[in-house]
């Protein structure tokens, strides 16, 4: 058998990493790209390294599609048959269970947006939870725990958790957590960390005023209400943003920016969407993801997008191959502390991504958070 290459070009791939890309990282992506049904299907090579490519898919929270994937090309080539059996069957166990969690998350979030619901307040879900839905399977999108907004009801939500019994925590100024059979609910007080930025804080009204737009959707069965396509347009990229920034990101991201993408195309008003990302710093951030979901994902992007090769292949590079270092143990001011060394490290993140750079950035962090008491 032979493997039908995606359009990826070596132009994004580090020489590094351009070798194995026919074994591991092209299958990968040609796996994915079957979750959104825009192109053709792909043979699968004798040659596959399948703990390679289980592992990578997993690093990378994409291992439920990617089964999704070959389950879709076993019908007419047997590939399932290829896989090792312990493997196979390592595999599948960690998807059940991935489906059992999502399962566990979704009706406790739903009972406390019953609850909410019961004292007139309404529950908005945010970023994965919310994403989920756009999914053809939604419990294959896995969520570590879900973000809900509450309008000018933040105070209320706490409280009447707590005389519900449940455990909340307020120790963060911008969200606190509710914890509901497993599930950790971050109530949002904003939708972005706004101390010491006047930017930040006018970007937070203007979320707040795209929320919504006048719809009322729901998600399912429940009370839990979706928020209108262009926030999701918007806000989807700015958390992906901040996290790329400041961590990195993985191909999850990528895939639902590309579910935002072909769910909403038709929507969005593209234009306008690109004048808020240049305005709040994004637009380079914005561009280059769009160009990765196109290339890895398939779908088509419904705006104009310059091509700039570096910036893909430094996003795609930093994605795939960068370390994670995992919180373990360490304490809170520890893990702030390694946050900002990592971001000194990344200085061309900011200068390929962004309209600041790490000094102004941390500087901005710090003195937020020791002198800014204006938070509205």
């Amino acid at each position: 058998m032979e493997i039908f290459l995606c359009d990826l070009d070596d132009t994004i791939c580090n020489e590094h990493s351009f070798k194995k890309m026919i074994s591991t990282e092209t299958i990968l992506f040609r796996l994915i790209s079957l979750e959104f049904e825009e192109r053709g299907g792909c043979h699968i090579p004798l040659s596959v390294d399948w703990k390679c490519l289980w592992k990578m898919a997993s690093q990378q929270g994409v291992s439920a599609i990617c089964l999704d994937g070959l389950q879709i090309l076993d019908k007419g080539t047997g590939c399932l048959t290829m896989i090792p059996k312990p493997l196979k069957m390592q595999w599948i166990v960690s998807v059940v269970k991935q489906e059992k969690a999502y399962d566990g998350q979704w009706y406790a979030a739903r009972d406390l947006a019953d609850l909410y619901c019961k004292h007139g307040i309404d529950t908005y879900v945010l970023k994965g939870f919310s994403l989920s839905r756009l999914y053809p399977r939604p419990e294959h999108r896995p969520c570590s725990d879900m973000d809900c907004y509450l309008k000018d009801k933040y105070y209320d939500g706490n409280r009447i958790a707590r005389e519900n019994g449940l455990t909340v925590d307020c120790s963060y100024y911008k969200h606190s957590k509710v914890l509901l059979r497993g599930l950790t609910v971050e109530n949002h007080q904003f939708l972005l960390p706004i101390k010491g930025s006047g930017k930040a804080k006018r970007f937070e009204r203007e979320l707040r005023s795209w929320i919504d737009n006048g719809r009322n959707e729901y998600i399912g069965d429940s009370q839990l209400k979706a928020t209108s396509p262009f926030f999701d347009a918007v806000y989807v990229l700015a958390h992906a943003q901040e996290h790329f920034l400041n961590e990195g990101i993985i191909l999850r991201h990528i895939c639902d920016w590309a579910m935002v993408l072909k769910a909403h195309r038709d929507i969005v008003d593209w234009n306008e969407w690109k004048r808020v990302c240049e305005v709040y710093g994004m637009l380079a951030f914005g561009y280059a993801m769009s160009r990765l979901a196109s290339r890895i994902c398939g779908v088509s992007v419904p705006f104009d997008c310059p091509t700039d090769d570096e910036a893909d292949r430094r996003l795609l590079d930093d994605t795939l191959y960068r370390k994670n270092e995992s919180n373990g143990n360490r304490s809170d001011m520890q893990v702030r502390i390694d946050l900002v060394k990592n971001m000194l490290r990344n200085n061309w993140k900011y200068r390929l991504f962004s309209d600041t750079n790490p000094l102004m950035f941390c500087g901005r962090r710090v003195w937020g958070y020791l002198f800014d008491k204006d938070v509205d």
